[in-house]
């Protein structure tokens, strides 16, 4: 595999990005919920075609207030709704920016991964062979695979494949 990640992002850009980042979640906390796991699985979820559904729906509440329970209050509803559009184009770059940024850091792991298997398989050889520090460092690395040293040669040819 060729190597892809061959460019140091500047301190300077993280930095700025950082900044940007803190402003965008202080601006937003006042409106943002956070949810517990249980919360989150046990609510009701809007895809595409409920957002078309639950905007028809509030259309007709709208347009026929006989047609709303006197337990739904409407103006939430549009609220809900107007939220639900207003957050939604945000949400997609977020998610978007955190595929991007962890595909990259994926890039980046496995080839710093598969490079450090190649140093330590020729920390192996040269610890064999007796060379000097090398019994040392491969007894120090070795820990990592304490379940078998197979599973490095295993990660190893997959990572050159």
């Amino acid at each position: 595999m060729p190597n892809e990640f061959h460019t140091d992002v500047p301190a300077s850009v993280l930095a700025d990005v950082q900044q940007h980042l803190d402003a965008i979640k202080v601006a937003l906390a006042p409106y943002l919920i956070s949810l517990t796991p249980d919360e989150r699985r046990t609510m009701l979820r809007m895809a595409d075609k409920t957002v078309a559904f639950v905007t028809k729906a509030t259309d007709y509440a709208t347009s026929n207030p006989a047609f709303v329970p006197s337990f739904v209050d409407l103006a939430e509803l549009k609220q809900d709704v107007a939220g639900v559009a207003a957050l939604t184009p945000l949400r997609q770059q977020f998610e978007q920016l955190a595929l991007d940024t962890d595909s990259t850091v994926m890039v980046a792991g496995s080839e710093a991964y598969g490079n450090a298997l190649t140093v330590y398989n020729n920390i192996k050889f040269m610890a064999k062979n007796r060379q000097p520090g090398a019994q040392a460092a491969y007894d120090d690395l070795s820990q990592r695979f304490s379940s078998g040293a197979s599973a490095a040669r295993k990660a190893l040819k997959a990572a050159k494949e």
